[in-house]
């Protein structure tokens, strides 16, 4: 056998094999694309991601070319622009609020002792009960000495008696001679009260009357009127009654007989 002839044979029938198995795989990939685009829609395409760079011309020649950077060692390279902005917009911190200013401190009150002030009160009006005591026996004793000697029109120290002293009708009460006239009414008052009582039947109704009494130096009963009516007739009497069973009434100080006999003095009944 001749194996050198035989080889060439081998390599002449497989060339057209592979030309043939080559044209087969084209044919089959062209019908692939030509059934796929006759029979299916093509994909659109999706442009949101596609970049557009714009071509400029540029000169031929700078004119001016900026200057170059200087180089420094020790400069810090150049941050992009986000981050440098995101430096720039920190947030600020917030300044510490200031303490507000205290309000100063203002001591409190201490509270009313109530004994102490009726304490306070109670010696404030003996006080003044003790100057009116001092003030009536001053007046007494000025009273006796210019009492005048019977038939000669004169007082025991030989001079001619003038009244004086004495408060004249309206006059205004003020100081010690308002709390001497009140310390004579509170009395009056007191006696006038004894001698108050009611029946049973008028006793338990809510009535109120004020009457004004009228009297001499001596006290004897001038007279006395309703200056505030109960409502109830019967209420009234009695407080009149009451009034005639209580005198006479004790003698006014001198100074005050002008003003008890003319403008009189006020009672409640029963307050």
């Amino acid at each position: 056998m001749n194996y050198a002839e035989e080889a060439p044979l081998e390599n002449d029938e497989s060339l057209p094999r592979g030309l043939g198995i080559s044209l087969a795989l084209h044919v089959v990939i062209i019908s692939f694309f030509a059934v796929k685009a006759a029979f299916f829609d093509p994909e659109p395409i999706d442009f949101s991601q596609a970049v557009r760079v714009d071509i400029v011309g540029l000169p031929d020649k700078i004119a001016n070319p900026p200057p170059k950077a200087e180089t420094n060692e020790n400069a810090k390279p150049a941050l992009p622009e986000k981050q440098v902005a995101e430096e720039k917009t920190e947030p600020v911190k917030p300044k510490p609020a200031k303490p507000e200013a205290k309000a100063p401190k203002v001591a409190k009150p201490e509270g009313i002792n109530l004994e102490k002030t009726k304490s306070q009160q109670q010696s404030a009006i003996e006080k003044l009960k003790a100057m009116a005591a001092l003030e009536k026996i001053k007046d007494d004793v000025n009273h006796e000495k210019s009492k005048p000697v019977p038939g000669t029109g004169k007082d025991k120290n030989g001079a001619t008696k003038v009244k004086g002293n004495v408060l004249s009708p309206g006059s205004a009460l003020t100081g010690l001679t308002k709390l001497q006239h009140d310390s004579y009414a509170a009395d009056l008052d007191k006696h006038i009260k004894q001698n108050w009582s009611l029946p049973e039947w008028l006793a338990n109704r809510d009535f109120k009357a004020q009457a004004r009494v009228f009297c001499d130096a001596h006290g004897n009963i001038l007279g006395r009127k309703i200056v505030k009516s109960s409502g109830n007739q019967s209420y009234d009497d009695e407080v009149l009654a009451t009034i005639d069973r209580s005198a006479p009434f004790p003698p006014p100080p001198e100074k005050f007989e002008a003003i008890v006999s003319t403008d009189g003095i006020l009672i409640g009944f029963p307050e």
